[in-house]
C-alpha cells in the first residue's frame, strides 16, 4: 500500500498470504472505497480477524480505533502503531484524545475504520451500536461506507467482505447532534450493514 511503512506493508502481505491459505475470500464493492479523500468504513464485528479482512485488500489502509488494552503488550503496541491503529479507552464516558485523533484522521483526508458495536458480537446476538460513527461522520464531514463481513473463519470456509455505496447522511447534516439523532444515524448505517450480510 502507498504511504505505508515497510513493516506495515510486510504485515499486510503476510496476512494476505495467511488469508489465502486459510479461507476463501470474496471481496465485493471495493470500488466504493474512494481513491482519495476522507471516508469512514463501518463494519460489523464478530472475530479478531475482522480488522484484517476489512483492510488488507484495499489500496488504502484504514486507520482503526483499537481498545487501549491491546497496547499494553509492547510488541503488539509496536505493530499496531506501524499499521497506524490508535487507542481508545472504552471505560471512559468519552475518550477525548481518541475522538480528536479520529477527527484529525478525517480532516487529513484519510480513511477511518470503525466497528460501531464496540465489541465482538456473535451470530444471533444483539449489541446496540455506539454513537461514535455518527459523531465522526457529522463532525468530520465524512461519508460512511458500510462494510458487511459474512462467513465463519474456519479452514477453507468462504468469507465475504462487501463494501457498500457511501452513505452521505445529508439528511442529518445541519441538525443538532443530540443523542437521539446520533442513534438514528447509527441505526441507518448498521441497518445497511445488516442488509448487506450474506444470509446463511
Amino acid at each position: 500500500m502507498k504511504n505505508e511503512s515497510f513493516i506495515a506493508n510486510l504485515l499486510i502481505g503476510i496476512m494476505r498470504i495467511w488469508f489465502a491459505i486459510m479461507f476463501k475470500v470474496e471481496i465485493k464493492g471495493k470500488e466504493n472505497v474512494p481513491a482519495e479523500g476522507n471516508a469512514i468504513i463501518c463494519a460489523n464485528h464478530y472475530s479478531n480477524y475482522d480488522p484484517f479482512a476489512a483492510a488488507i485488500y484495499l489500496d488504502r489502509l484504514p486507520r482503526y480505533i483499537g481498545k487501549k488494552e491491546l497496547f499494553e503488550n509492547k510488541v503488539l503496541a509496536f505493530l499496531l502503531k506501524e499499521v497506524r491503529v490508535f487507542p481508545l479507552d472504552r471505560k471512559a464516558a468519552m475518550d477525548m484524545k481518541a475522538v480528536k485523533t479520529a477527527l484529525k484522521v478525517l480532516k487529513d483526508g484519510e480513511i477511518l475504520g470503525i466497528f460501531a458495536e464496540g465489541t465482538r458480537v456473535k451470530e444471533g446476538e444483539h449489541v446496540d451500536a455506539k454513537g461514535g460513527v455518527a459523531l465522526f461522520a457529522m463532525k468530520g464531514n465524512a461519508s460512511v461506507i458500510p462494510c458487511a463481513i459474512s462467513g465463519k473463519y474456519k479452514f477453507r470456509n468462504k468469507i465475504t467482505v462487501e463494501y457498500g455505496a457511501p452513505l452521505s447522511l445529508d439528511e442529518f447534516r445541519g441538525q443538532k447532534l443530540t443523542a437521539e439523532v446520533m442513534t438514528e444515524i447509527t441505526d441507518v448505517i448498521m441497518g445497511k450493514v445488516e442488509e448487506m450480510k450474506v444470509k446463511a
